[in-house]
C-alpha cells in the first residue's frame, strides 16, 4: 500500500527553487550594472565629443591668422540618475602648433582636448585637423 502523500512542494524543492532564483537574479543583476556602467561612460564620450566639436567649430572659425592656444580650462556638467545629482568636472584645452613643410609653408595643426576623471583614470577626447593658409 502506499503512503499517504499531500500534494505540494518539499523542502528540497523549494530549496533548489530558490538557489535557481537566486542564481538567475544575480546574473540579471551583473548584466544591470555592467549596462548602467557602459552607459555612463558612453555619457562623457558623447559630452566631451561634443564640446571637442564646438571648441574646434570656433578655432576653425577665427582663421589662420588669428587662431591660438588656449589654456586648460575647466567646465562642470550636472547629470541627475534616480533623483540624485551628480557632477562631472571636464577640462579643456587647445593647442595650436606650427607645422610647416617645403611642400606646404603654411600649415597649423590644431589639437582640442577634453578630459575627464573617471575611477581614478583620466579619460580624454582629443580632435585633431590642420589649418593652412589660403593665400
Amino acid at each position: 500500500m502506499r503512503p499517504n502523500r499531500t500534494r505540494g512542494m518539499s523542502i528540497v524543492e523549494a530549496l533548489i527553487a530558490c538557489v535557481l532564483i537566486s542564481g538567475i537574479s544575480i546574473a540579471l543583476f551583473g548584466v544591470w550594472a555592467m549596462h548602467a556602467k557602459a552607459t555612463a561612460h558612453t555619457r562623457d564620450m558623447l559630452v566631451a565629443e561634443s564640446w571637442a566639436r564646438q571648441l574646434m567649430e570656433e578655432q576653425l572659425s577665427k582663421g589662420y591668422e588669428t587662431v591660438g592656444s588656449e589654456p586648460a580650462a575647466p567646465f562642470v556638467i550636472k547629470h541627475i540618475e534616480a533623483d540624485v545629482v551628480h557632477y562631472r568636472e571636464y577640462y579643456y584645452a587647445t593647442y595650436i602648433t606650427d607645422t610647416a613643410t617645403p611642400i606646404n609653408p603654411g600649415l597649423k595643426r590644431v589639437v582640442v582636448q577634453v578630459q575627464w576623471e573617471e575611477q581614478n583614470i583620466w579619460k580624454h577626447f582629443r580632435l585633431v585637423t590642420d589649418l593652412s593658409w589660403q593665400g
